[in-house]
């Protein structure tokens, strides 16, 4: 059934709009998913971590128990303890950073790439480009070595 009077040529600004939304919307959802399942993540990782701080404060309350009962070289150990204690928290925040910042790059390269225009495409060649045979000078024929 054709209806008259109707060109189709006068919708297709309509049919590409709508095709571009909902290519953003397919994008969007992927993104939201994305982050659905990094915040997954993220929580999964604060339980386990979590768990490991009530285990290991627990073996430390024992540790100091026992270190106490040991006199001065227990307050020795203790002293080692907590110097040890120090260092591994600053590494943390130093492993913390650093991932932070792998993010923030890997986001970073994501992000040019998309800005970064297609360079490969045979139109963005200069026609006399080519491969250079093995032993071929590449700057001229200059035989000084200087190069």
């Amino acid at each position: 059934m054709a209806f008259v009077g109707l060109d189709a040529d006068a919708f297709q600004p309509e049919a590409d709009a709508v095709a571009e939304l909902q290519l953003l919307k397919q994008g969007l959802d992927f993104r939201s998913r994305e982050l659905q399942e990094g915040r997954k993540r993220l929580r999964q990782t604060q339980r386990r971590l979590q768990t490991a701080c009530e285990e290991f404060k627990a073996e430390r309350a024992g540790l100091h128990a026992e270190l106490r009962s040991l006199g001065q070289s227990g307050q020795q150990l203790g002293e080692s303890l907590h110097s040890q204690k120090v260092l591994l928290e600053r590494q943390t925040e130093t492993l913390d950073h650093e991932r932070m910042t792998v993010d923030l790059l890997r986001d970073e390269v994501r992000r040019m790439r998309r800005e970064q225009p297609e360079t490969n495409t045979p139109s963005s060649r200069p026609e006399n480009l080519r491969a250079a045979r093995p032993g071929e000078l590449l700057w001229g024929g200059g035989g000084s070595g200087n190069g």
